[in-house]
């Protein structure tokens, strides 16, 4: 049996060593049990707790919950998965603790891509860390989104599978490919996902391009066959998760609206897909790009740090503030297009020359497809500042129109840039340019990169005026402060890039004259990355961002008025809460069923009614408070907010420290109606609770007429339903009456799902209200249930076990061909040498 050849594994054990020391480096606070006090992972685990709470007391999986915006599908927020055996070999991709992990996934996967592209082992490692740490990894990881950061992790392992397949073993690179299909989906951020076919149909028609010419049509056509069906299995292991978010998502704000109103809050609403406005309200600026090779080329962060010579301190020491050093760690330093922004996508300076470098010295379509796929993604990033891209793509391209944040496309670059910057250093160093062709373009390069960085560090008014519209609502001092100080920002940062690209660029010039041996040339450029990019990451995430688990759990603590809510014994109710950002805020739901709550992914039409109905009545509310002088005028102004009190909001916030307000007037969890009125469209249904109590009269559309044409109702005083048993997946009211009566449930319609029975027999269930169920209750003592019991759920737990048998099925053929081959070559090998 031939011995392992200790030598040749040696790079990469080094560089597995070496992620996990960098990773834990950085985060070293978790060394010493702290967390990150990540704002969306704090909101998740408010609107997650009912969900975790069911899971832990039943043994079963949520499929529902009412924990935010009256009720939703749990899978909205990730509960009601079932997993197969792929997640086994998922979990051991997370050996460190978040988010340390987080970034050796990172590492790890884009040195996986750069070995598939046969980039030189040290050089990869280098190259790695210029993906990992490119800024937008670590403002996303310090504000919580997990979900993004593991998926764009694992976007290099699925690139580097398929490479693999059409470079070297198609039968093992597609069965890899299936593998980390599995893993990116199961990442469970598709927009991310979405945004990696890009560059997979890119580098595709790449390769097809390259096949024509070379004759090897057939050889591309069978690797091609092989990585779709391998896809379909990786895709179908997560079909459990997929067809219940693809299901839901049709109903969502992702799915537009059927409203057709023009004068009205939806009046630009996009009837297949996300409000245009809403979907590119984070567009990356056109000149805010060269954030890109400068981080302060717009001022960073909006809430950015300032130094002790800053005129905004001085200013600040001179009016004899005493907080002045705390005040200048969080000031208004962004001036770019956007609204606000944890930072620029700092791409780091020597990647950028690098990527430059690349631009000039490969040629063909590995050129090509890189390049074409960059300055795609740049435009699509500007968003609404260059419509005549960003409208095409948004109307016409297959699912465009699902995400919002334009931006976020600039994850492209992360891959690109650093991928032909290492892929064409790497042909440097093996010598395979000649000096003159190698010293021209290495000098164009330079030229560009630092000439631009030069540019603004000696003339950055060109950037312009170093203001924002957003200034207006600062004080005049600091107006007057803030031009002088953004500009010294950039101009430090510009100094910065291009000290930083003088030095790369001589590294590389060292390494490829071999004036410096090649291992310490990269070694050299490896640090000098590393230093570059950790200390603008320390910037947007640093020490000062974790606390102790304590001090995070404390975003959950019972405030007074919590407790006195939680006094309320009752099965089921709602609480409004006015003290915080009701619709931008899921902490509320950490302990109760919420109005409102924190979803990017919220049922159409319960925006819809946010929109028509809540938010007016909120602000009805408030202003009515404002000048009521007794308890009776509070009551009677709670009285006519008809569309909080069909949601059951029982309870009111104001005061976080003070007692709730108690909502008589609530109509609890269900009650009968007298009157219906059937009206045509979702126009009529919306516009018509503004002229029905919903306590004496249901709207019912047209698609749910049959249910109840031509029925009469009438008034039984001594008719009663009630709420006997509450659940997730399943509610259970008791009802009395001498005559059949129209039952108006206060719980969310959802048509995907829901099934209800009385007494056991299944019954009819439709739509009223524009939001809440229905149900004709016959006469006598009878027994509701409510079941949430999805097909896409246990039907897709079925797709996703054959298809992850399928996978690994193919998967251990593979390797076992793939080792029967080398042993194979092996034999053949020593027969010939005998």
């Amino acid at each position: 049996m031939k011995k392992i050849d200790i030598k040749s594994i040696w790079p990469y054990a080094i560089a597995i060593v070496l992620f996990l020391g960098i990773a834990l480096t950085y985060f070293s606070p978790l060394l010493e049990g702290k967390v990150i006090n990540q704002s969306d992972i704090s909101s998740w685990k408010g609107a997650y707790e009912e969900i975790r709470q069911y899971e832990s007391q039943t043994g079963e999986n949520a499929l529902w919950t009412n924990s935010m915006f009256s009720g939703m599908p749990a899978v909205s927020i990730g509960g009601g998965i079932q997993y197969t055996v792929v997640q086994k070999f998922y979990n051991l991709f997370f050996p460190l603790a978040r988010p340390a992990n987080d970034l050796f996934l990172l590492l790890f996967g884009f040195y996986l891509l750069l070995l598939a592209f046969r980039v030189n082992p040290w050089l990869s490692i280098v190259g790695a860390v210029a993906f990992a740490f490119c800024s937008y990894n670590f403002e996303i990881i310090q504000v919580g989104h997990s979900t993004k950061v593991n998926t764009i992790a694992f976007a290099p392992m699925v690139f580097a599978a398929l490479v693999y397949a059409y470079r070297n073993n198609y039968l093992l690179g597609s069965a890899l490919f299936g593998l980390a299909v599995a893993f990116e989906i199961m990442s469970a951020h598709p927009q991310i996902t979405y945004y990696l076919i890009f560059i997979l149909l890119a580098y595709t028609l790449a390769q097809f391009y390259t096949a024509l010419k070379a004759k090897t049509l057939p050889k591309f056509i069978k690797t091609s066959v092989f990585l779709a069906v391998a896809a379909f299995l990786g895709a179908g292991t997560n079909v459990s998760y997929l067809w219940p978010t693809w299901e839901y998502g049709k109903y969502t704000m992702r799915g537009g609206s059927e409203l057709s109103m023009q004068n009205s809050p939806q009046a630009t609403v996009n009837k297949d897909g996300l409000d245009k406005e809403y979907a590119t309200s984070w567009s990356y600026g056109i000149e805010e790009s060269a954030n890109l090779l400068i981080p302060n080329f717009r001022g960073g962060a909006s809430g950015g740090a300032l130094g002790k010579n800053s005129e905004t301190y001085k200013t600040l020491s001179r009016g004899g503030v005493s907080n002045a050093d705390q005040m200048i760690k969080q000031m208004p330093t962004y001036w770019g297009p956007q609204a606000f922004t944890a930072g620029p996508m700092y791409m780091g300076a020597i990647s950028i020359f690098l990527f430059v470098l690349g631009l000039l010295l490969v040629k063909g379509p590995m050129k090509w497809w890189i390049a074409a796929i960059s300055a795609l993604a740049l435009l699509l990033g500007w968003g609404r500042h260059f419509p005549l891209v960003s409208n095409l793509f948004f109307d016409y391209v297959p699912l465009y129109n699902k995400f919002r944040v334009p931006s976020m496309i600039l994850v492209i670059l992360q891959i690109t840039i650093p991928l032909l910057g290492f892929y064409s250093l790497s042909k440097v160093f093996k010598g395979c340019y000649d000096k003159k062709t190698f010293s021209r373009n290495f000098k164009i390069a330079l030229g560009i990169t630092a000439g631009f960085c030069a540019l603004f560090l000696v003339f950055p008014g060109i950037a312009g005026s170093f203001t924002s519209p957003a200034d207006a609502q600062y004080p005049d001092w600091l107006q007057k402060t803030l031009p002088a100080d953004r500009e010294s920002l950039l101009r430090y940062d510009a100094f910065r890039s291009l000290s930083y690209i003088a030095l790369g660029a001589l590294t590389v010039w060292l390494g490829y004259t071999q004036k410096l041996k090649l291992p310490l040339a990269i070694g050299c450029l490896g640090l000098l990355i590393l230093a570059d990019m950790w200390t603008i990451n320390k910037r947007y995430l640093n020490d000062e961002h974790f606390v102790t688990p304590r001090e995070f759990n404390n975003n959950f603590a019972l405030r007074p008025v919590d407790k006195a809510i939680l006094q309320d014994a009752s099965e089921s109710y709602r609480v409004l809460d006015l003290a915080v950002n009701t619709f931008n805020d899921s902490h509320t739901s950490f302990h109760h069923k919420t109005i409102g709550g924190y979803s990017a992914v919220k049922l159409q039409r319960y925006q819809d009614l946010i929109d028509y109905h809540i938010l007016p009545e909120m602000q009805s509310f408030i202003k009515d408070l404002q000048q009521s002088t007794t308890l009776e005028d509070v009551e009677n102004s709670l009285n006519k907010q008809h569309v909080l009190n069909m949601l059951n909001a029982k309870y009111i916030v104001i005061d976080p420290n003070s007692a709730p307000i108690l909502n008589r007037s609530a109509l609890g969890n269900a009650w009968f109606v007298n009157n219906y009125q059937i009206v045509n469209s979702p126009d009529e249904e919306i516009l018509s609770l503004n002229r029905i109590n919903p306590r004496e009269t249901a709207v019912i559309g047209k698609d749910f007429a049959a249910s109840v044409q031509g029925k009469t109702f009438s008034p039984d005083s001594t008719a009663i339903i009630k709420l006997e048993e509450y659940s997730l997946n399943r509610l259970k009211y008791k009802s009395q009456a001498t005559t059949d009566q129209l039952a108006v449930f206060s719980e969310i319609y959802y048509p995907k799902g829901w099934e209800v029975s009385i007494d056991g027999q299944p019954s009819e269930l439709f739509r009223t209200d524009y939001i809440l169920r229905g149900m004709i209750v016959p006469a006598g003592a009878h027994t509701i249930t409510f079941e949430y019991k999805p097909a896409s759920y246990y039907e897709g737990a079925v797709i996703s076990r054959i298809c992850t048998g399928i996978l690994l099925l193919l998967l251990g053929i593979a390797v076992v061909l793939t080792i029967k081959k080398r042993r194979d070559t092996q034999k053949q090998t020593r027969i010939a040498e005998a």
